[in-house]
């Protein structure tokens, strides 16, 4: 026999002796604030536009041809010399302009806030 069996409480069923778990009630999402999101998007607007300037522009200007980083590097120096390596980074510049632009169209604030 058991030393457990004189015990009074070894009847009862183990659910009655376990503790009692509570969940709290799930909470509603907060809000994030809005002077929060309005900031964000000014300054990702405005980072966008001016990085899609700066790759549209720099390409075809003295900065780029005449870059000391590249001088010891001559075939890096050719390729990047190249018509279509400049188009190409103008177009990421045009693209990086054209979501900037898309972004502050796009902004839309709920009517509750």
């Amino acid at each position: 026999m058991s030393a457990f069996a004189d015990d009074p409480r070894h009847d009862a069923r183990p659910e009655d002796n376990a503790p009692i778990l509570v969940m709290p009630p799930p909470q509603q999402p907060k809000r994030p604030n809005l002077w929060v999101r309005r900031l964000w998007l000014i300054v990702f607007v405005l980072f966008c536009l001016e990085v899609g300037i700066m790759l549209t522009v720099l390409p075809w200007t003295r900065i780029w041809t005449e870059n000391s980083l590249l001088m010891g590097h001559l075939r890096l120096r050719e390729f990047m010399m190249n018509n279509f390596v400049r188009g190409l980074v103008s177009g990421l510049g045009l693209v990086d302009i054209w979501m900037a632009i898309a972004e502050a169209v796009r902004y839309r604030e709920d009517p509750d806030a």
